[in-house]
């Protein structure tokens, strides 16, 4: 369970032996009771479970939950229909997501194949001669590690395949940055970099005042957002319209030209291919930021539309299966809350309905 920063009470269900270590910001909850570790999850997440773990947290500007907080928190024992109902959803769950991940990595494991990405792994020398030249001066940096071999090594292989600019398929759209001042515990979500994965949207903590940002871009459905500042490069579609507003670090692209599906640009966009691109131009600062006319002209390799559309299947299913394992804790946490909130009867008579 995260315990310190400005998201505390999130947990996770480890479910490997390997070997870890875990960062002081997290904590290592270990059931010994008859509860299941399944249930205990699904019962700090709920609402009366969070709300406990909001009380009790600490301080103002970097707030925290000391471990001695945990001796607060009150769990509740119930029925032993309803336990199992929960570690069999949850675990139904955690399966559904291992099966889209893998899914979704096959389609990643594909493009290294077909672009040959293996050899990007080769070694290569400590050293390097760079001759000073028009092109060399025309792109404005000195710096070594922008002339390093293995993007030499990139545009070779990518030169083996139909390409596009990345600006020639996609028009290019900023959000805004409003400034701390007005942000909001409630309105409308204000999505930061944080908050971004190549999965999704994680649920933001700080909002802004609806009728201050009317005319502020919102996503739509088939939007790439794509990160420019701090963690560069990081991708993801949406899926349906939106009503929340991105950070000005976070572009908006839309696809103009039928070359090209959505899903498939934004694979290949969270692959080494786009990966390797961003590193090189964002490189040599200590905050890395990836300018709008650099992304523009990002290479995009085009495959046939046939390909294209298989991966794109392929991408989107991955994505209903971990739609499906969301769905599935959120029943599991239902019913905590049912029996919580009503009473073990209606909880149960919940699962029976449910389970039907």
């Amino acid at each position: 369970m995260s315990i310190v920063g400005a998201i505390i009470g999130n947990l996770s269900l480890v479910s490997t032996d390997n070997d870890a270590t875990c960062s002081c910001k997290l904590a290592i909850i270990r059931p010994f009771a008859n509860l299941s570790p399944e249930y205990i999850m699904t019962f700090l997440k709920s609402q009366i479970g969070q709300s406990q773990i909001q009380r009790y947290r600490r301080g103002s500007g970097q707030t925290g939950f000391i471990l001695e907080d945990f001796d607060q928190l009150l769990i509740p024992e119930m029925d032993v229909n309803i336990l199992n109902f929960v570690s069999k959803k949850v675990q139904e769950a955690k399966r559904i997501l291992q099966i889209g991940i893998e899914e979704y990595y096959s389609c990643v494991n594909y493009l290294n194949e077909v672009f040959d990405l293996q050899k990007m792994t080769l070694n290569y020398p400590n050293t390097m001669v760079q001759k000073v030249s028009k092109s060399l001066l025309g792109s404005g940096r000195l710096d070594a590690e922008y002339y390093q071999p293995k993007y030499d090594v990139l545009f070779h292989l990518l030169d083996k395949f139909d390409t596009k600019r990345l600006g020639e398929i996609v028009n290019i759209y900023k959000s805004i940055e409003p400034g701390s001042d007005l942000y909001e515990t409630e309105g409308v979500p204000f999505v930061r970099v944080a908050d971004i994965t190549t999965f999704g949207i994680t649920t933001p903590s700080v909002y802004l005042n609806p009728p201050l940002f009317t005319d502020v871009i919102r996503p739509k459905k088939d939007t790439i957002l794509l990160t420019k500042d701090g963690s560069v490069g990081i991708a993801y579609k949406v899926e349906k319209d939106e009503n929340y507003i991105t950070s000005g670090a976070i572009l908006h692209l839309y696809v103009n030209n039928d070359c090209v599906l959505p899903d498939y640009l934004t694979l290949v966009i969270n692959s080494k291919v786009v990966q390797m691109q961003a590193e090189r131009d964002a490189g040599g600062s200590i905050i890395q930021h990836w300018k709008p006319s650099e992304i523009s002209d990002v290479v995009i390799p085009i495959l046939p539309m046939e390909e294209q559309t298989e991966i794109s299947n392929k991408v989107q299913e991955s994505f209903k299966l971990r739609h499906e394992s969301k769905r599935l804790l959120d029943v599991a946490k239902q019913a905590v809350e049912i029996a919580i909130s009503e009473n073990e009867e209606m909880a149960l008579k919940y699962i029976k309905e449910i389970d039907l």
